[in-house]
């Protein structure tokens, strides 16, 4: 009996399967890693941002004997104001997806805010995949015209009231997984003028 040419042998239906399983093991493996590596990748420019504003506070602190916010607007160097429409340069209210869509360093205006520009903050890139805002006091509120106690979803969890000592404390909002809204989804870093170690708060990812 003849053999059967090898040009006309072929995979059969098991062999096809388990080729097609194992391409479909290895694709979730390499997505689940990029994943991982991409947002390692954006909480490293966070931690570079909040560790350059520390920096920055410390230095305009000793010049001034107080820290000063960095908000999108400026109104005053106390502020306990955690609205997101003062993150900047995105308002994390509207849905964003900084895994992997970046925003621009400059403004409509062609500047970044004044705020920024007063405290010395000069992002190493061009662009930013998180957003940002610094809020900063003068010490208790008592007796202290102007000076409240830190509100909203970051100062009330760090300290709960006032510190009896100028303070500031700065955040960072990243969307690491897709398309999110404020807050569900949305990952944020926090530093603070007592508190250097950045601490995670609110991670749902």
């Amino acid at each position: 009996m003849a053999r059967p040419d090898r040009e006309t042998l072929g995979m059969s239906l098991v062999e096809l399967m388990i080729v097609v399983v194992i391409i479909g093991i290895l694709a979730a493996i390499s997505v689940v890693g990029y994943r991982r590596y991409i947002a390692r990748a954006r909480l490293s420019e966070a931690t570079a941002m909040l560790a350059e504003f520390a920096a920055k506070e410390q230095l305009y602190f000793l010049d001034n004997g107080a820290y000063i916010e960095a908000h999108k607007t400026t109104s005053a160097s106390v502020s306990t104001n955690e609205n997101a429409s003062e993150f900047w340069p995105h308002d994390p209210t509207v849905t964003w997806d900084s895994a992997r869509v970046a925003f621009p360093v400059v403004d409509s205006g062609g500047n970044m805010p004044l705020s920024w520009r007063r405290l010395g903050v000069r992002p190493r890139w061009p662009q930013l995949f998180c957003t940002y805002l610094v809020n900063a006091g003068c010490g208790p509120p008592s007796g202290t015209t102007g000076c409240t106690a830190p509100s909203g979803g970051v100062g009330a969890t760090i300290w709960g009231s006032a510190p009896n000592t100028p303070w500031f404390y700065a955040v960072a909002a990243c969307n690491l997984v897709g398309e999110a809204t404020w807050p569900s989804g949305v990952t944020r870093l926090t530093l603070a003028h007592d508190m250097p170690a950045i601490r995670t708060i609110d991670e749902t990812q």
